[in-house]
């Protein structure tokens, strides 16, 4: 490590000339080393902060916050003014608001633009990682799980906290080059751009919304432990009695794929093979057996034992009424978001009467309605497709309409569920075979292969832009075997294959949208008591105090109005919201 340049301040005097030094700056360059319990399990809430290191383009200060605590005051008045360029920042905002109650909102995160910037490539996006891969410089993390709680630190410390300080310099000063030479369909406005002169809307959405994702993080989603916990037990006896009846009655353990697979034989069951070759005794190519008395039992156990494992992660992260998740802001190369530890992402539907707002708040569950064909139909400029929308149809009835030939207003439930598997599946290129297996494992309706192949045809022929664009994918894949595709907002993703191609667009598209909607949200609704609690991909869960419920609904469906309109200009934005007690009643 080469000699870096600091100051050590571990007295309020030095502090405040300090900061006095950084006052002129637009913005300012942070980290922060803590001391944890467990690297495995960090605690925001009891771990605590031992050093922050803020610089400029001159100096570098780090800050001993077990010799002056006191100086805490004085660093939020300086920090939630100025723009804030960090590393992973999540981590650090949400250490620097448990214990300082400091939260800046105008941030670079180096970690995001290194994500967006490889447009879906597998590449790593560590501070170590990321600085090796832009400079020429190495930098050593080995002090990184050292003694941060003792009393007097080593030099060795010292220097290892301002240099990740020093790097951040040069990365951001290389990566805002790289941003601004991309070609934008959006540019970006408001303080991002102003403080960082960042010109690329899709990074302006992210630092946008990371804020959000640490506030969101440390409130946490509402459950009611008590009914968490009766659920389980409920469960758990439930399933106990269930498996051991299953053992008695058929000689098998309804968990070993061996022995399920050979009492399926015996039952003259046909199993479709696995890549492997082996036979497949998964769900989905058991549900056209449902109808037999075995098969649903077996489906029964096995969706059971989801639950339970569901509710006891659910319960291992439960804390004083809430669940606190991590969120991955960029899960995805489409930018979706992840969620885990727990994951509140996949909670099943009869799990979500377990998440209600807390006493005298309420909650405000919004999402967009048929967001993905509404981005579709723009992206790929589908004239029918967006006459539909426009008319304020129900696409899937009209699809159902078009390609059986019966009107609007006489379409099937049935017919319409058809129609909407046609919809979701032919968008993003299946073939007609994969159409038959999709309609049927997800919506449980059976189509024979001919009939897929004239759906197919039927699709594209009324839905022309889709089959233009579906070919001009194919051929540009032909040509160059890898192709980059761009969302609406300006979002780039490398792709190879086909079925890639025609759906990360509109995913990253949703995923921008999304994102867009919530920073707004934080913005516009200042400092009122609400905060979003929950993303499930196209829907937003808000918790508020009551008497403004009404007030945030309203905060609410403004940003995401407002948020889809700048991305669909043909095609009308529609959502449904509504104040809620639990997130079942949606």
């Amino acid at each position: 490590m080469e000699k870096i340049d600091y100051y050590y301040i571990t007295s309020i005097q030095e502090g405040l000339e300090a900061l006095k030094s950084l006052e002129a700056s637009k913005y300012l360059y942070l980290d922060t080393e803590v001391a944890v319990k467990s690297l495995k399990e960090i605690d925001f809430f009891s771990d605590k902060v031992r050093l922050i290191q803020i610089g400029n383009e001159e100096s570098i200060f780090v800050f001993d916050m077990y010799k002056i605590p006191e100086i805490s005051s004085y660093l939020k008045s300086l920090l939630e003014k100025k723009g804030i360029i960090g590393h992973n920042l999540k981590f650090d905002i949400k250490f620097l608001k448990t214990n300082f109650n400091i939260f800046p909102k105008v941030v670079f995160d180096t970690m995001i633009a290194s994500q967006v910037l490889s447009e879906g490539e597998d590449e790593r996006h560590s501070l170590a990682a990321l600085t090796y891969r832009l400079t020429d410089y190495h930098i050593d993390k080995s002090q990184q799980a050292s003694a941060w709680g003792m009393e007097n630190l080593t030099k060795e410390q010292l220097d290892y906290s301002a240099n990740d300080v020093k790097v951040l310099r040069d990365l951001f000063s290389i990566l805002k080059d790289k941003i601004n030479s991309i070609p934008t369909p959006h540019k970006a406005t408001g303080k991002i751009r102003e403080v960082f002169g960042i010109e690329n809307a899709v990074i302006a959405v992210e630092m946008a919304f990371l804020p959000e994702v640490a506030l969101m993080e440390l409130v946490g989603m509402p459950v009611d432990r008590e009914i968490l916990n009766r659920r389980l037990e409920e469960a758990q006896k439930e399933y106990q009695r269930e498996y051991i009846e299953f053992v008695r009655a058929y000689g098998v353990d309804p968990f070993s794929p061996q022995q399920i697979t050979k009492w399926l034989t015996r039952l003259g069951l046909e199993l479709p093979k696995t890549q492997k070759g082996s036979l497949s005794s998964q769900d989905s190519a058991l549900r056209k057996y449902i109808h037999m008395a075995q098969i649903k039992k077996l489906i029964k156990i096995r969706t059971d034992k989801k639950i339970i494992d569901k509710l006891k992660e659910l319960q291992k992260y439960e804390r004083n009424g809430r669940i606190y998740s991590t969120f991955k802001q960029i899960g995805a190369p489409t930018g979706r978001m992840a969620s885990m530890h727990p994951n509140l992402q996949n909670i099943p539907h009869e799990l979500r009467d377990l998440f209600r707002a807390s006493k005298g708040r309420k909650l405000i569950i919004a999402d967009y309605s048929q967001i993905e064909l509404r981005i579709a139909a723009e992206y790929v400029n589908d004239e029918t497709m967006i006459s539909a929308f426009q008319e304020g149809k129900d696409l899937h009835k009209f699809t159902a309409s078009l390609l059986t030939g019966k009107s609007y207003e006489d379409i099937s439930k049935e017919e319409r569920q058809l129609a909407k598997a046609i919809n979701f599946g032919l968008i993003y290129g299946i073939s007609p075979r994969s159409l038959m297996e999709y309609a049927k494992n997800n919506y449980g309706i059976e189509i024979s292969l001919k009939e897929a192949q004239e759906f197919h045809q039927k699709f594209f022929e009324v839905y022309t832009g889709f089959k233009n664009w579906h070919e001009k994918v194919k051929d540009d894949l032909k040509k160059h075997h890898k192709i980059t595709v761009i969302t609406l907002l300006g979002r780039r993703i490398k792709v190879k294959r086909f079925t890639d191609a025609v759906n990360y667009p509109i995913q990253g598209t949703g995923s921008d949208l999304l994102k867009m909607a919530v920073a707004m949200f934080g913005k516009l609704k200042g400092d009122l008591d609400a905060y979003v609690v929950n993303l499930v991909h196209d829907e937003i869960i808000v918790e508020a105090k009551e008497d403004i419920a009404d007030n945030i609904k309203n905060v609410l469906s403004a940003s995401m109005e407002k948020a889809g309109k700048i991305l669909l200009k043909k095609v009308p934005i529609a959502f449904d919201i509504q104040i809620a007690e639990s997130w079942a009643e949606k």
